[in-house]
């Protein structure tokens, strides 16, 4: 692949062509600048930006950057962000934010200290002032090599040198990075980066055009200017997509909070029950005592478990996921089998009591347990999910089956924004070392181009 030509647009996002921008670092002399160089200039820039005559101006831009952040926080969440939210925002301040001289902290730091300052610090700070914060998709992971990205902002892919971040990051990711290079004139992550959830990407864009058109009005057309600006915005996306996403309780397509309730039976007329559960439509016999309970088919062609009921000596048990269901349940059991059964007790168990209570690797039980035989349980759970899931009407979808999403115009995005969710969860779980499902097959078996690097 051949480099940028001198008046295509610099590949590090800038906005300015290349001749005006990463050119000229890359036509200095070899080894522009060395690790060390880079680290000695960050903290020497950070002490800078922290100098009292700014004190002022710092207020009013770190005041900028929290905006309604801490309204929306407890104080758990202040505190255990803390810390990183400071990093972001001085990063922020001495790179990006405009003081009232009209210069950042970073390009006033040159001025005034660029002569004490080694070459190679000199010259990283040169590069890192024409840098800013981007939206980019991760389209592929190279181990320890090096990163594909998507500039969500101007569609252009981009690949980066990186090793540590090949070890986190996975198919899908959504960031919001600076992107520069390096002495070698390779391109590189600079700073630290936001990392979002592949679901966050729809959103994030909208704002991020509906922003700009503001900004085009008020101010400029400048794109790199408009992105120097974003700092508090992709700061209150992290806030909005991973601190506060971590709290967000599980609910049922009905919108009930998921806990795992259970309802249990007298069985007072074994053979009238067998005869109420065998002529019900809405039960699908399943193996050995157990019936599924399932919602009317719907026009997609997809029927929704509601739960199951099990049989044991003496007793009928309803395995569900919300006490509203428990509820619906039992009403539809006392309606079919009437005084054939009698309810003794519902017990409601919330994920994270569930979570609290599974055993541990340390329990003998979960010990005498070969980790092949728990993937290969896994594994089957997944695949007789997920083949019915296609067919099962979601509200993610807008009431769609995944299979009637594909052959909607309308619906097709929604569902290529799902799969590359589900995707990264399951790119995630791997790398945790936890058994993950592929879903590989889906994009075929529905009719989907699978987005991928060229």
């Amino acid at each position: 692949m051949s480099g940028p030509g001198r008046n295509d647009p610099c590949a590090c996002g800038s906005g300015l062509k290349y001749k005006r921008c990463c050119l000229r670092a890359s036509e200095a002399v070899s080894g522009a600048y060395s690790a060390a160089e880079r680290r000695s200039a960050q903290a020497a820039l950070g002490m800078f930006g922290m100098r009292r005559e700014f004190q002022e101006e710092r207020e009013a831009a770190e005041e900028e950057f929290w905006d309604d952040v801490l309204d929306v926080l407890t104080e758990d969440e202040e505190e255990e962000i803390g810390e990183q939210g400071d990093a972001y925002f001085l990063e922020w301040f001495v790179v990006d934010c405009r003081l009232e001289s009209g210069r950042t902290p970073l390009e006033l730091f040159l001025e005034r200290e660029g002569r004490r300052l080694r070459p190679g610090e000199r010259r990283y700070l040169e590069r890192a002032r024409t840098t800013h914060l981007r939206p980019y998709e991760v389209l592929d992971v190279r181990l320890d090599e090096g990163l594909d990205l998507l500039d969500l902002w101007d569609k252009r892919r981009v690949s980066i040198r990186e090793r540590l971040a090949t070890h986190q990051l996975v198919q899908w990711d959504v960031l919001g990075a600076r992107v520069m290079h390096d002495d070698d004139g390779v391109l590189v992550m600079d700073g630290t980066p936001y990392v979002y959830p592949a679901r966050a990407k729809d959103l994030i864009l909208k704002e991020l055009s509906q922003a700009h058109r503001k900004y085009r009005k008020a101010v400029s057309d400048d794109v790199g200017e408009y992105f120097k600006a974003c700092g508090p915005l992709f700061f209150a996306w992290w806030i909005e997509h991973v601190v506060l996403a971590s709290r967000i309780s599980f609910r049922t397509p009905e919108g009930d909070e998921i806990v795992f309730a259970r309802a249990v039976f007298d069985v007072l007329d074994a053979a009238v029950l067998e005869r109420a559960l065998a002529a019900q439509p809405a039960l699908a016999r399943a193996e050995g005592d157990r019936y599924e309970w399932l919602e009317p088919e719907s026009a997609g062609g997809g029927r929704r478990s509601l739960g199951t009921f099990v049989r044991q000596p003496g007793r009928l048990v309803l395995e569900t996921t919300s006490s509203a269901r428990a509820e619906r349940g039992r009403a539809f059991l006392e309606s079919i089998a009437g005084a054939a059964v009698r309810h003794r007790a519902t017990t409601l168990e919330s994920v994270e009591q569930a979570l609290r209570h599974r055993p541990t690797p340390a329990d003998p039980e979960v010990a005498e347990v070969p980790p092949e035989i728990v993937a290969r349980v896994a594994q089957d759970y997944y695949e007789r999910h997920y083949r019915g899931w296609v067919d099962t009407p979601l509200p993610a979808l807008g009431g769609r089956t995944p299979r009637a999403a594909a052959a909607s115009k309308a619906g097709r995005p929604r569902l290529v924004a799902l799969l590359k969710e589900m995707e990264s969860r399951a790119a995630r779980e791997r790398l945790a070392g936890r058994p993950a499902y592929d879903f590989g097959w889906m994009w075929g078996e529905l009719g989907v181009e699978r987005p991928g690097p060229e």
